[in-house]
């Protein structure tokens, strides 16, 4: 454990260490949920590219990934990584004639 004070002027002083204190910061079953270590592979982008184009629900799509893996904690990313994935990939096919200027607002935020 270490204990870090923030001083006024900016500065960062550290207070205590106690090295002794050592504990697991997160169960084995619970490491899959950490952004670190959720991204969708190769594999699994092209397979929901193929999905949302036969027009397979996001959890259709999702069921069927976690049972080949064995499991959602298995899967390598969360519902919601699956879903920005989708946004993002309807947002970048979308043409600036489609949406009457909406992507150039969108992007310049």
């Amino acid at each position: 454990m270490i204990k870090v004070n923030c001083r006024v002027t900016g500065c960062h002083q550290v207070v205590r260490v106690i090295r002794e204190y050592n504990h697991s910061l997160c169960s084995p079953s619970k490491i899959h949920l950490f952004r670190s270590h959720r991204s969708l592979s190769s594999v699994q982008a092209a397979e929901a590219d193929m999905a949302r184009s036969v027009e397979i629900t996001p959890k259709a799509t999702i069921d069927f990934m976690s049972k080949q893996v064995g499991g959602l904690e298995n899967l390598g990313f969360i519902p919601q990584d699956y879903k920005d994935y989708v946004h993002s990939k309807c947002i970048s096919e979308m043409k600036a004639e489609d949406t009457g200027g909406i992507l150039e607002y969108l992007q310049k935020k």
